[in-house]
């Protein structure tokens, strides 16, 4: 028996699911939506606290299922990088374009197998900055000593590790809070490819995740890689930056891997999970545009009608 079934035995999820269900609908019935929001919270509580316990052992199946799916990614970005007309995610519909550049922070999930053993999360998301250029936006996104003030509270200690032209190996600890409060400190391969005087792409790609236990304090451990809860166990981001239409694009594509979920819980976490995602991507590129316009050199223009 582990450790952690002495301190929080193992439910049955299905029941508690059901538990949780009653209650959550007799909530709906009840005076006040306080009320209702005690009983949630509660609920997530009593699922989130066993999980708070059980390390997730990361498989060599469920990696290399991570790894070919990622590989399909890159081969997708590759096509669209080295596209002439297809470049940026907005300009696949027209829709897309007209909201971004009315000033709209744009994102969609884009849908991702199922993994035994873990949880694939891709988002792609874009954003205009009017009056921007592509030099601006690249000086941002290579400031890695300031991203801990860039990105605050998410991202802090920020080390740039090695340097060699326009590949960097860079470090920097995620803080995540959700109900429970997850850190890892993360090792990313950063590869800048230009594509022409008003283009960029910007690859980074994940090299470790380490949880961090009790974080901040004298107690503090890193723990070696693929150890701990499985809160993440690779983040992979893909950058692309045009210059075009008075400013400047910005779009992510943000692929995270993590434990999985079981089953019995899925319809009350995935929810959750899926809205952190999105909320942390959308932060990420409403951080980056205030600091491009926070720029010396930064001239605002004014935001042109959305029309083609």
């Amino acid at each position: 028996m582990l450790v952690a079934d002495r301190i929080y035995p193992r439910p049955s999820y299905s029941v508690l699911w059901r538990v949780v269900r009653t209650f959550l609908r007799r909530g709906r019935r009840g005076p006040s939506w306080r009320l209702r929001g005690a009983i949630r919270t509660a609920a997530l509580l009593g699922l989130l606290l066993p999980i708070s316990a059980w390390p997730a052992e990361l498989k060599p199946q469920t990696a290399a299922a991570y790894r070919k799916y990622l590989a399909g990614v890159e081969q997708r970005t590759q096509a669209r990088d080295s596209s002439s007309t297809g470049f940026l995610w907005i300009d696949g519909k027209t829709d897309r374009w007209e909201q971004v550049r009315a000033g709209t922070i744009l994102t969609q999930q884009i849908k991702s197998p199922s993994i035994p053993g873990g949880m694939v999360q891709d988002w792609v998301g874009a954003v205009f900055i009017p009056g921007a250029t592509l030099a601006e936006a690249e000086s941002v996104h290579r400031d890695y000593a300031d991203y801990g003030k860039i990105y605050a509270p998410d991202i802090s200690h920020p080390k740039v590790l090695s340097h060699d032209g326009n590949r960097y190996v860079v470090s920097y600890r995620i803080t995540e809070k959700k109900f429970l409060t997850a850190v890892v400190d993360v090792v990313n391969e950063v590869r800048y490819i230009p594509l022409g005087p008003r283009k960029l792409a910007v690859w980074s790609e994940s090299q470790s995740v380490r949880q961090v236990d009790h974080a901040g304090t004298p107690s503090e451990v890193v723990l070696p890689p693929e150890k701990g809860l499985g809160m993440l166990w690779a983040i992979d981001t893909y950058w692309r930056i045009e210059q075009r239409d008075e400013g400047a694009y910005i779009e992510c594509e943000a692929v995270s891997f993590s434990r999985e979920i079981p089953l019995e819980m899925d319809r009350l976490l995935a929810p959750i999970l899926r809205s952190f995602a999105e909320n942390s991507l959308v932060n990420t590129l409403a951080a980056k545009k205030r600091a491009i316009q926070s720029l010396p050199t930064y001239h605002s223009a004014a935001l042109p009608s959305a029309h083609r």
